[in-house]
Parts: structure tokens; sequence; C-alpha cells
């Protein structure tokens, strides 16, 4: 499927989700922060993983909405930062003379810093109903969408806006790709209405750019990757009324779900 083509349907979905989760009378809404960090990329066929960087920690930010379909699954969008980065004292790149704004070859210490903006639609699986006064209600997730980057590769003593190689900058073309999300975590019940999250998130890509640089073969043949970033967040959330909800008449149910699933 074209790349533009897929990134409009998928913001499509997102936009036809989130109306629906402003539509329930109960939402869920909360920020969580931590930090991101480069795994690596795995080439296709193979269990090596490709790190040409010392990868550090970088920021990680989302704010979430959210609604409970059944007592144990739940349905939400996030809009993500995460922040990618890394340097090497001692460079030696596959892609020297072959990727554009790459030199020849080399010698100096360089860094590559990676934003990554978009939004995600998830579900999450509790193994406890999600209602329980609990302090330790583990859970799995999955989802996927879209991620846009702000990539800049450089000479570590350059100055930053003087790059060897970007994406979104300007003078630089923009790039998004398609994200896959899996993860687990753990929801702690404060009170009726506020909850923390703790969350580890592993985000794949297919596509070799998370750390800027692209990789060749010895046969100077652009490899097939996925690549791999991690999340840690925690995060605070708050059970609201939504103001934008239709009041029904009659008695109201706090723990209603989606119209098109029976509560459990």
């Amino acid at each position: 499927m074209d790349r533009s083509l897929s990134k409009y349907i998928i913001v499509i979905i997102l936009a036809c989700v989130s109306s629906g989760l402003f539509a329930q009378n109960l939402i869920n809404v909360g920020v969580k922060m931590g930090g991101s960090k480069l795994i690596g990329e795995i080439t296709k066929g193979s269990t090596g993983v490709i790190n040409e960087f010392n990868n550090k920690t970088g920021f990680a930010f989302a704010f979430e909405i959210s609604k409970y379909i059944s007592p144990r699954l739940e349905i939400g969008v996030d809009f993500m930062n995460s922040n990618l980065k890394g340097s090497t004292n001692n460079p030696e790149f596959s892609a020297e003379g072959l990727q554009g704004g790459i030199p020849d070859e080399i010698i100096n210490p360089v860094e590559y810093g990676n934003k990554l903006l978009g939004p995600n639609l998830y579900f999450r699986y509790f193994f406890k109903p999600y209602s329980s006064k609990s302090y330790f209600i583990p859970f799995l997730k999955a989802g996927g969408g879209y991620l846009k980057y702000n990539s800049k590769f450089k000479y570590i003593e350059a100055p930053n806006d003087d790059f060897l190689f970007g994406k979104g900058k300007e003078g630089y073309t923009d790039l998004t790709t398609p994200v896959l999300i899996v993860g687990t975590g753990i929801k702690t019940a404060i009170s009726r209405n506020l909850y923390l999250l703790t969350t580890v998130d592993f985000n794949m890509v297919n596509y070799d750019f998370l750390d800027v640089v692209h990789n060749f073969d010895e046969n100077k043949t652009r490899q097939q990757i996925t690549g791999v970033y991690t999340e840690f967040k925690i995060g605070i959330f708050y059970t609201v009324s939504n103001p934008w909800a239709k009041k029904k008449r009659g008695n109201s149910n706090k723990n209603s779900y989606l119209p098109f699933l029976p509560a459990n």
C-alpha cells in the first residue's frame, strides 16, 4: 500500500475511534512521562541486532484518552513524543559514501537525535477487572499508529544546526512510517477515579532510520531492517464525566461500555 494512503487511513481510523470515545459518558484521561531508547535494528531473516551507536536514553511523553469496553478490556488513543539519541567516537557505518549527505569516510565523533511524534490506537487487556481496588492490576497492550520523524545526524563538535543528514528539518524532506506496539504494565488504583499506570512498550518500525543512518550489505544494497525502540513511562490518570457526551434519560450507568459491546 502507498505510504501516504496508508497514513490517511490510519488518521481516519484514529479520528473515528476518538469520536467514539468522546461520545461516552465516562472517559479516562492522563499523561505519562519517562524515557525512550533505541534497542537496535534487526536484519530480515536474522536474529542479530545492529547497533552502530552508543544509544542513550531520551525523554518520552504521551497524552492518552481511553474508554473501558468490558471489565477487562480498554481501547484508547495516545499522542506521543519520544526522543532517541546516541553517539559514537569510533564511527564505522555501512552507509559511508552511499547515503546522501554521508561522507565517504567519517573519522570524527558523530551523534544522532530522532524526535518521534504521532498518534496511536491501542487496546489493553487487564488480568483483573479494571475496577478492582488493587495496587497491582497487570495488563498487556497492543496497538499501532504512525510516526513522524524530526531527525538529525551530525558531528558532535558541529553547531546544532549543522547537519550531515536529517529529516523533517528545514531544507530536508519529511518522513513518516507505521509503527507496531506491544507492551505490558501495571495499573495502581489510588481512589475511585484516580489511578497510576506504569508501562513498558516495545515499538517496531519496518524501516532503517531510527538512528538516522541507513544500513547496506557487502554488495552495497540497502538491507531490510526492523527497528526496535523501547519506552518506560509512568503516568497519572483520572476518570471524568465527559462534557461532550449526550445525556441519556433515566438512570445513568457509570460503568457503561461502548454501545457495540455488551457489559459482562
